[in-house]
């Protein structure tokens, strides 16, 4: 009973610790995803005339081929389009989900509700109503996979429009990776990665903002470590420079990244 206990304890941690405003959209992205993929594999087509066309995985009726999906009445696909669709939201969602997720991610998340949802919609329109070749009208309905698919659209959607670009967590991400690049002993790796994070900072959230000044502190240390100390002491002028922005307001701090430069030059 206690191990029971602890074992739903840890569950409800983790659930919460998924749901956090700041985890919520990547969340949902994974969830979309995951019944995107769910609905590809599920009958799109029910009823007396349903074994006449590809669903699931199920192989072509008249062509013996092997086919993922349906398009209702018309040749088969659906499933490999919702598949891939699916795929591509997950790559999205998990990139969000580790805190690597940009701008391009988010519009995959959209593009991949927008898509599968529209095709989905579009199977439920025209399901019942293609006529065979003999001119008549199969005995169809649909089966849970388009519903499936327009849920998926849905938590996607929500997905796409509740992720925000944060940029002082996207400088925090880059900087411990250059970080753990140069404990790894890639130093030009780690170098080039660390200047193009301060690049990026001194052009949002600015040159004179404390994300920008400790993302800049580190590539201080980076050249130091790598025997630069031209480069060092020139972007320490620079650095401290621009923290004058925001000395007035931190007064200790300010000092204390004075002292630390000076730590760091020797």
């Amino acid at each position: 009973m206690k191990a029971l206990t602890g074992g739903t304890g840890r569950a409800a941690a983790v659930l919460s610790s998924l749901i956090t405003p700041r985890r919520l959209p990547a969340t949902l992205g994974v969830a979309g995803a995951a019944l995107m993929l769910l609905g590809a594999v599920l009958p799109w087509v029910v009823g007396a005339d349903s074994d006449a066309l590809s669903y699931g995985f199920r192989p072509d009726a008249a062509t013996g081929a092997a086919a993922l999906g349906s398009r209702a009445g018309l040749p088969g696909g659906d499933g490999l389009v919702v598949v891939l669709t699916g795929a591509a939201a997950l790559w999205a969602a998990g990139l969000l989900l580790i805190g690597r997720g940009r701008s391009v991610h988010r519009a995959a998340l959209i593009g991949a509700a927008v898509l599968g949802g529209a095709w989905a919609a579009l199977d439920l329109a025209e399901t019942g109503t293609v006529r065979d070749r003999e001119g008549r009208l199969p005995d169809l309905a649909a089966g849970p996979g388009p519903y499936v698919v327009l849920m998926a659209g849905l938590l996607l959607l929500a997905a796409g429009a509740l992720a925000r670009h944060d940029a002082f967590a996207e400088l925090d991400t880059r900087t411990l990776r250059a970080n753990r690049l140069w404990d790894n002993r890639r130093f030009g790796e780690a170098l080039e990665m660390q200047q193009h994070t301060v690049r990026a900072a001194r052009r949002s959230p600015g040159r004179g903002h404390p994300s920008t000044t400790g993302a800049s502190v580190e590539l201080i240390r980076m050249y130091a470590w790598a025997g630069w100390p031209d480069r060092a002491t020139e972007l320490a002028r620079q650095t401290v420079e621009d923290a004058a922005q925001w000395a007035p307001d931190h007064p200790e701090d300010y000092q204390r990244l004075r002292a630390d430069i000076a730590e760091i030059l020797g």
